[in-house]
């Protein structure tokens, strides 16, 4: 299996699978759309293609990374070995290679002939945001002094004209990076990457250490070096093979009141001082496809779960050698790790390492090898049948979890919950198995079929 060195591969292979609808119809960006790809993700979970969106000539993708297996393809791996390849992935780098003529920049806008209003889709989500907002953007800077290449993802509101607004501050690297231009008196040149190659959102969203070029990291992801070309108006080079960029800069000493916006929680991030963001310029494929991610939904939670797994599975695989999978269902300040027991410390070890692995973590679950850590209610069988409360939670008051200012006082305190049979007892709790059961087809027994 090959990595995807472009966005529209992704989409492409997902038509061919039967795993992308389309919508013909036009739809009204302003929460239309979004209730659209809600029922979606509620039922089949196929990715979204609407054709046709108001006040807009570009075609809106979504849900493109709705199951964990889609991440696995887009980067050429297989899903069972997921995480260790990515483990191994993340410290190879590929130096880029820089192109001329790059299908990212067939059509460009400049100067005063941008408007933000008008040459991207305005996207609204849900009811209280503050308007539209760019979600599946990954933003692009060098480094101020070394030029060591960043990419992050930031949630963009659309203002209008040359004017967005940005959420970016340390200790994210992004921010970083901004601060020190900011401490420099300068703004940060900065790009602004819709529909990139799968290797440079994957990258963005990886915790890989902040003195690393994740340009170069994105290219070992993919398995060849990522084509870069230099922006029109800034000293910036981008993904010569995405759909989009908007080029600009973060404005030094300089914030706005940004917000509300629908986060991920699925409450709202109250209105607050951010980033401003100046455009220079807008470049785009001829037919670009607008990627737009909700927040919290199916592909927000693989794009973000799939680096936190990652990282638990490097802490835990020091303690557990025999992992079967990590999950992080639901939201992402908690986890669930399947684990091939060989001795009782195992499990506890587990939990405690995956607790230090990433910091907004606050529940751990262990379940044994027979347990689907993706599957909700086999996980809380485990629990209700296999946990001892005596013995099997731990409880570890005052550490901090999810570092938002004003909700920080629920994300206080840790807790592990072992869910794994005493070693002794393995054989009392074998579950039970049905022979034949895979081979049925349920048609060929329902009358008139179902």
């Amino acid at each position: 299996m090959k990595a995807k060195t472009a966005f529209r591969e992704v989409v492409r292979e997902l038509e061919a699978r039967g795993a992308l609808a389309t919508v013909s119809r036009q739809v009204d960006p302003k929460h239309e759309l979004t209730a659209v790809m809600r029922q979606m993700q509620k039922g089949e979970n196929k990715a979204l293609l609407f054709r046709s969106v108001a006040g807009s000539d570009q075609q809106v993708v979504t849900n493109v990374f709705g199951f964990r297996s889609h991440v696995a393809s887009a980067l050429g791996l297989d899903e069972a070995d997921l995480l260790s390849s990515l483990v191994q992935l993340e410290n190879q780098r590929l130096p880029t290679e820089r192109v001329d003529q790059a299908p990212v920049q067939e059509v460009v806008v400049t100067g005063a002939d941008v408007d933000v209003a008008r040459d991207i889709p305005q996207v609204v989500f849900s009811e209280l945001d503050a308007g539209a907002y760019l979600t599946a953007g990954v933003l692009i800077a060098p480094h101020p002094e070394t030029g060591v290449y960043n990419a992050s993802w930031n949630r963009c509101q659309l203002v209008g004209g040359d004017r967005m607004r940005v959420r970016m501050m340390p200790p994210q690297h992004l921010g970083r990076y901004h601060q020190v231009a900011e401490e420099k008196g300068q703004n940060l040149p900065c790009a602004i990457v819709i529909g990139a190659p799968p290797g440079v959102m994957f990258s963005a969203a990886s915790k890989v250490p902040f003195e690393v070029d994740e340009l170069e990291v994105a290219g070992a992801w993919q398995g060849s070096p990522l084509r870069v070309t230099r922006c029109k108006t800034i000293p910036v080079d981008v993904p010569a093979d995405a759909e989009m960029v908007i080029e600009g800069e973060v404005i030094a000493g300089v914030r706005e009141d940004e917000g509300p916006f629908g986060e991920f929680t699925d409450g709202y991030v109250p209105v607050m001082k951010n980033h401003v963001f100046r455009v220079t310029a807008i470049t785009r494929r001829r037919d670009a496809i607008y990627h737009a991610i909700l927040a919290g939904g199916t592909e927000d939670l693989n794009l973000v779960g799939v680096p936190i797994q990652t990282e638990i599975y490097k802490k835990v695989s020091s303690f557990v050698p025999r992992i079967r999978d990590i999950a992080t269902p639901g939201y992402v300040f908690g986890c669930v790790i399947s684990i091939e027991k060989k001795s009782e410390d195992q499990s506890k070890n587990a939990v405690l390492a995956a607790l230090a692995a990433y910091s907004w973590t606050k529940v751990v679950v262990v379940v044994d090898e027979d347990v689907n850590p993706f599957d909700a209610a086999d996980v809380l069988w485990a629990i209700q049948t296999r946990a001892t409360p005596d013995t099997g939670v731990y409880v570890f008051p005052h550490v901090p979890s999810y570092t938002r200012e004003d909700v920080r006082e629920v994300h206080r305190g840790k807790i592990g919950i072992d869910a794994t049979v005493p070693m002794h007892m393995k054989k009392l709790f074998e579950r039970r198995r049905f022979p034949g059961e895979s081979e049925v087809r349920l048609e060929e027994y329902i009358d008139g079929g179902c």
